[in-house]
């Protein structure tokens, strides 16, 4: 039994649209039916009885047709898309497209039923209405009609996604299980492959296909249990936790978005996987899928942002109790101390003698009016209507009022406003303090590696340089390769391994070649523990990344002199470990080697004191901590507080489009992997830098905002200027020594 209650009266300050209450018995639904009235009574909210259906057995909705046998298509939509007329040009075909599509979820196969009209609106194809589209149009229609019903979905039965991929699309089915183990189909869903898509390899493909399918119907799926069946059997292994650094990039990346989902994969044999196999070897073409596709829906209520109108305002402020006393106060007098008045009073005393009462009024100044409590939120409401943001809000409502603590509730509204979250208008970051690394014990125990390039203007065999540095010692080695996959940094470090030894600990970034089995599988071999620094993130290695900068400087000098790079490289490398490091003060040969380089320089063997270790050790870390207290100064860090089930929205690092927004979707955090690095629902480790709190204020904390806070009374009208100097503070690469964060393998 259902009650649908439709648009509300005029003339009031919300208005509601297709309210549906429903109950399995008709007590049920009374009681539901009640709950709901008394809440809309005790919103203030009226309703239009003849608009209100009751008791109803069948309800229309969305053109859509619930009742007891499930969910069937609107006769009334029906009835249109029965009498349509054949399409005469390719805007009534898209047309007519688009309508049937909406209820292709009713119809298993759809996407092979219309492929003869579909085929009339490839651009190679010109429009001519055929047999073969003229049975496709009448088929359609016919099956639409007579098409089978849909079971409503039930949370508290098992729900299985079985999904298929071809090499042009992909196609899923939602069923669930009955008391007798019987399967009924919830939903049907398919697209086409994109040209990029299409070039996937089948594995991929089909791991899209899961992907897709558990995004395309999340609102069901999110926060139950599912089975996610397939026909490929290496995704029971890829898209579970048992395929880590197993799977390509491409594929962890998708199993990272499956993260947010309770699931098990199952494997079925494709001969028994018919509806989802010929869904994703005839799908919908993309054009129908933006018709047919589920659009995320959001529920408003609509406020009335109508003008305050004088009456209201004297009258707010006559039956407000502290603006009574204040007007009594006025009269009366000041005492000499604050606290000597009523707390209520005490915001008010800072500002004593620049109020005087108009009427029921009280004016600051000259001209601006003190605000009772019960308008303060319809005025920076109606100030906030078009969402400008903190700065010229604020500016708005200090041309012509005042109240206690006002910047601290603009603050508050803009922050808690989910259009200016989505917008970015709240979205702040801020630079996390250095964490500088504390010196090895020894020499060659902790290295690091990076790859810089592609070169554009290089030999065939420099377009790439591998470079890895000790982190104790500061000794480098580079190599040029004319690729960076895998095969060749382990090439590569294998040569640098077999003279100098193993390393406990080698630390690099994210990339692909660093990911692969092969990589993991070396390091393995020779006992060396693995770590990655934070996603998008290279100051967390910045002892290589540092040095990288000083070899394209040095290529770049070699290409102006027109010397060979590999020759040039070499003589660099020799002067660089010869050459007293500004860190250690000591060079790299003789903290590797423990003896100084020969080189060209020396002309005479003259003993030179040796450096003592505990001297080094003291330098380089009272140098680390004066650059630390620079940099962070600089930047103006600081510490980051998230807490594991916080929200937060990562800033992308990428360069993102025009138009497009710059912070991601919320994300939940997970746990707190280092001191300033967290990992995210997404399975990435993240940099607090990178990441700003829903609730993070578009201001920051200079003086004046702060004193507003916490100091009632503080007027900032004569300091609305600092907003604009609360952005940032970028700065160039952080010293080679210093790494916020690296993660484990």
């Amino acid at each position: 039994m259902m009650t649908q209650i439709l648009r509300g009266q005029k003339g009031v300050q919300c208005y509601l649209d297709d309210v549906i209450i429903y109950g399995t018995s008709e007590a049920e639904h009374e009681a539901n039916l009640r709950a709901v009235l008394h809440r809309i009574n005790n919103a203030g909210l009226k309703l239009n009885v003849d608009k209100c259906q009751l008791r109803q057995t069948t309800l229309s909705f969305l053109g859509q047709k619930i009742g007891p046998e499930g969910l069937l298509p609107d006769d009334s939509h029906v009835t249109a898309i029965l009498h349509a007329p054949p399409p005469t040009d390719p805007a009534t075909l898209r047309s007519f497209l688009g309508l049937s599509a909406w209820y292709s979820k009713f119809v298993p196969n759809y996407a092979t039923v219309v492929e003869p009209m579909r085929a009339l609106l490839r651009k190679d194809c010109s429009f001519h209405w055929n047999e073969a589209a003229q049975a496709a149009f009448d088929q359609v229609k016919r099956l639409i009609v007579h098409s089978p019903a849909l079971v409503m979905f039930d949370p508290s039965k098992p729900t299985i996604v079985s999904t298929d991929a071809s090499d042009y699309g992909v196609g899923a089915v939602l069923t669930q299980l009955d008391g007798n183990d019987a399967e009924h189909t919830v939903a049907f869903a398919s697209r086409s492959l994109s040209d990029a898509e299409r070039k996937y390899s089948i594995v991929e493909k089909e791991a899209l296909a899961c992907v897709w399918a558990a995004e395309k119907w999340r609102t069901w799926l999110w926060g139950r249990k599912f089975l996610l069946r397939t026909d490929h059997q290496a995704l029971t292994t890829l898209l579970t936790t048992k395929g880590n650094n197993r799977a390509g990039l491409r594929i962890a990346r998708w199993s990272a978005r499956l993260l947010e989902f309770d699931y098990e994969v199952e494997y079925r044999t494709g001969s028994l996987n018919h509806v989802a196999d010929c869904l994703s070897r005839l799908p919908l073409s993309e054009t129908d899928m933006a018709c047919a596709e589920d659009v995320e829906s959001v529920a408003a209520i609509l406020t009335d942002l109508s003008a305050v109108s004088e009456d209201d305002f004297q009258s707010g402020c006559k039956d407000c109790p502290v603006f009574t006393k204040l007007r009594v106060q006025i009269q009366k007098g000041w005492p000499a101390r604050k606290t000597s008045l009523d707390p209520d009073l005490q915001p008010y005393f800072p500002i004593r003698h620049e109020l005087a009462v108009l009427n029921e009024c009280i004016i600051r100044g000259t001209h601006r009016l003190l605000v009772p409590e019960s308008l303060q939120k319809k005025l920076t409401d109606i100030a906030h209507e078009t969402h400008q943001g903190i700065v010229r809000t604020k500016q708005r409502l200090r041309e012509m009022y005042w109240w206690p603590k006002m910047d601290c509730h603009i603050e508050t509204l803009i922050k808690n406003c989910a259009t200016c979250r989505q917008n970015d208008k709240s979205a702040v970051t801020h630079d996390a303090p250095l964490q500088p690394i504390p010196l090895p014990a020894a020499a060659w125990e902790k290295v690091s590696v990076d790859i810089i390039g592609p070169f554009e203007i290089a030999p065939s065999d420099c377009r790439f340089a591998i470079t890895l540095v000790d982190y104790f010692s500061k000794w480098p080695e580079v190599a040029f390769a004319p690729r960076a996959d895998a095969a060749t940094i382990i090439q590569f470090l294998s040569v640098v391994f077999s003279r100098e030894g193993n390393p406990k600990t080698l630390i690099s970034d994210n990339g692909s070649q660093f990911l692969s089995a092969e990589f993991t599988d070396f390091l393995k071999s020779r006992g060396i523990q693995h770590l990655r620094s934070s996603v998008y993130y290279p100051r967390a290695n910045g002892e290589v990344e540092r040095f990288s900068r000083c070899i394209k400087d040095c290529l770049q000098t070699a290409s102006i002199q027109g010397q060979p790079w590999k020759s040039f490289l070499r003589t660099y490398l020799m002067d660089y470990r010869a050459t007293l490091h500004s860190t250690t003060g000591v060079s790299p040969s003789e903290l590797l080697h423990g003896r100084r380089m020969r080189t060209k320089l020396q002309v005479m063997d003259i003993p030179v004191p040796q450096t003592e270790r505990h001297t080094m050790c003291e330098r380089v870390k009272n140098k680390q901590m004066k650059m630390k207290e620079y940099t962070d100064a600089r930047r103006h860090a600081k510490p980051s507080n998230f807490q594991p089930g916080d929200k937060v929205r990562v800033r992308k690092p990428w360069k993102v489009k025009k138009g497009e927004l710059k912070f991601s979707k919320p994300r939940t955090v997970m746990t707190r992997k280092g001191p300033n690095t967290y990992l995210l629902d997404d399975g990435r480790t993240w940099n607090a830098s990178h990441l700003s709190a829903l609730s993070e204020l578009n201001a920051g904390t200079d003086s004046d905002t702060t004193m507003d806070c916490h100091k009632p009374g503080t007027d900032l009208a004569s300091n609305s200027e600092s907003d604009s100097r609360l952005r940032p503070t970028r700065m160039r690469n952080p010293p080679c020594w210093t790494q916020d964060f690296v993660m484990g393998k």
